[in-house]
């Protein structure tokens, strides 16, 4: 780990976050408001979990389309299931 605000700005880079909140994040952690700076990355936080959600509805609403081609679809003649 390097220097505390220099992790943050390059956490919510990896994190494709907007840069205007990682530049308000990395001005609150180097202003010494911890409030603020913690408000900023859990805005994000809750941002990349919704995210992971949205993604995970889209997964299994596949799975679900794959299961059914399984059980309800009849391979053709020199096809493979």
């Amino acid at each position: 780990m390097g220097d505390l605000t220099t992790d943050i700005e390059r956490c919510l880079a990896d994190c494709s976050c907007d840069k205007t909140i990682a530049s308000r994040a990395r001005n609150c952690c180097e202003e010494g408001r911890v409030r603020e700076t913690k408000r900023a990355l859990l805005g994000e936080r809750a941002r990349l979990v919704n995210e992971m959600h949205v993604r995970q509805h889209g997964i299994d609403a596949i799975d679900y389309l794959l299961n059914r081609i399984s059980t309800e679809m009849q391979p053709q003649r020199g096809e493979q299931s």
